[in-house]
Formats: structure tokens, C-alpha cells, sequence
């Protein structure tokens, strides 16, 4: 079985292990927690917002293209 995970929620498991909080989050991109939340709930992401946000959790951003025969690209 393999499970996909929207880049949301994979977000909210990178916070979660590292231990940030939503609000932590927007305060460190200077922004409101509601902007933050609609983001997570629209999984509305630029890779610029992906990239900060590693940053500052301290994670490795890796952005892989797969196609539906295994391929990567």
C-alpha cells in the first residue's frame, strides 16, 4: 500500500517532529496565523514558502517528480 501525503501534511509532521506550532511558524515568516492555517488548508504552497519554512524547522527540502511507472524525473 503506499500512502501519498499532501505537501500540507507533510508540513505538519515536519512541525510537529520538530517541534513548532502553527503559530510559531507565522511569527518566524512574520505573517498572521490565519494566512499560515489557509495556506495548510488549500495546501497553497510556493516553493519560495517551502523553502523558508525548511529553513527555519530545519529540514531538507527535496522536491522529486515521479512518474506513474516508478520513473523519476
Amino acid at each position: 500500500m503506499i500512502i501519498i501525503y499532501t505537501t500540507s501534511e507533510k508540513l505538519e509532521i515536519a512541525l510537529k517532529r520538530q517541534g513548532y506550532t502553527k503559530k510559531v511558524l507565522a511569527d518566524r515568516l512574520n505573517t498572521s496565523q490565519a494566512n499560515i492555517s489557509k495556506k495548510f488548508k488549500f495546501d497553497d504552497w510556493r516553493e519560495s514558502d517551502l523553502k523558508e519554512i525548511c529553513k527555519i524547522i530545519g529540514v531538507e527540502l527535496d522536491i522529486v517528480l515521479k512518474l506513474e511507472d516508478g520513473t523519476i524525473i
